[in-house]
C-alpha cells in the first residue's frame, strides 16, 4: 500500500487538543531552541537530526543548506523565540531575527521529531490568519468532493484540491496510477463515516464497494490538501487492499 503522507516546508501534521499542547509544549520549545541554535551556527547537519525521516528526505541536506542560508543572508541570525501558540496542528513561535520578525511554524509526530517546518514573514501571517470556523466541516467539505473526484477518475480535479507541495510530490501522473490501483482492488467509495481527529490530521472512515479504508487527511490554512493517506481499517484488514 502506497503511503502519501508527505513532510514538506507548509506540511500540516497534528490536530492537538489543547490539553496535549500544554503538556508538549515544553519538549516543542526545547527542540524549537536546539534547532535555532544550529541554524545560527550553520551546522543544517544537525538541523537534518532534529527531522523526522519523512521532512529529512523532503527537505534534505543540500535543500536545507540553501533554504536556511538563504534566509540568514536575508534576515541576519535568529535572536530569540517569543512563546509559542497554537494554530492548528502548527506549534507557532514569533521569531525575532536580526533584520525583521517572522513566525516559525513547526509540527511533531509522536517521537517529537519535526515533521513541519513552515517560515512566514509576521505580519502577512497575521494578516493571512483564517476566520474562526467548524475546522471539522471543512475537513469534511474537501473529503466530499476528494471522493466524488476519485470515484469519476478526476484525477486533474484531484490535483486542483492539493496544496503546491503535495500537488508536486504527488503530480498527474503518479496520481492517476494510485487511485486507479485503489478503486481496483476497492472499487468505488461509497460513504465516508464521520470525521475523527487523530494526532496526525483528521480520520475519515471510507467503505469502499469491496473493503473499508481509513482515509487520513491532512489541510493547510487554506484548506488545500498537505496530507493524504489510505490504509487498512483497523476492524476490517482482512478486506483492505494490500
Amino acid at each position: 500500500m502506497k503511503k502519501l503522507i508527505l513532510a514538506v516546508l507548509a506540511f500540516t501534521l497534528t490536530i492537538l487538543a489543547e490539553d496535549i499542547f500544554a503538556q508538549d509544549k515544553e519538549p516543542h520549545t526545547k527542540i524549537a531552541n536546539r534547532l535555532v541554535e544550529l541554524v545560527n551556527a550553520a551546522d543544517y547537519s544537525g538541523v537534518e537530526n532534529l527531522f523526522n525521516q519523512e521532512m529529512s528526505k523532503a527537505l534534505p541536506l543540500d535543500k536545507a543548506t540553501a533554504f536556511f542560508a538563504g534566509m540568514k543572508a536575508q534576515f541576519g541570525k535568529i535572536q530569540k523565540l517569543d512563546a509559542p501558540g497554537r494554530n492548528g496542528g502548527w506549534t507557532v513561535y514569533p521569531v525575532h531575527f536580526e533584520r525583521g520578525m517572522m513566525d516559525m511554524s513547526l509540527a511533531f509526530d509522536g517521537g517529537n521529531k519535526i515533521a513541519g517546518l513552515l517560515f512566514k514573514p509576521q505580519a502577512a501571517s497575521s494578516k493571512a490568519a483564517p476566520k474562526k470556523q467548524d475546522p471539522m466541516a471543512a475537513y469534511t467539505k474537501v473529503a466530499n468532493r476528494l471522493v466524488a473526484l476519485i470515484n469519476t477518475a478526476d484525477y486533474s480535479g484531484v490535483e486542483n484540491l492539493l496544496n503546491k507541495e503535495m500537488s508536486e510530490a504527488l503530480p498527474l501522473d503518479k496520481a492517476t496510477e494510485f487511485f486507479t490501483g485503489l478503486a481496483g482492488q476497492v472499487g468505488k467509495i461509497q460513504k465516508l463515516d464521520e470525521p475523527k481527529r487523530s494526532a496526525k490530521g483528521v480520520v475519515f472512515t471510507a467503505r469502499c464497494e469491496r473493503g473499508i479504508l481509513d482515509m487520513l487527511l491532512v489541510l493547510d490554512d487554506q484548506n488545500k490538501i498537505s496530507g493524504l493517506n489510505f490504509k487498512p481499517h483497523a476492524e476490517s484488514s482482512e478486506a483492505a487492499p494490500k
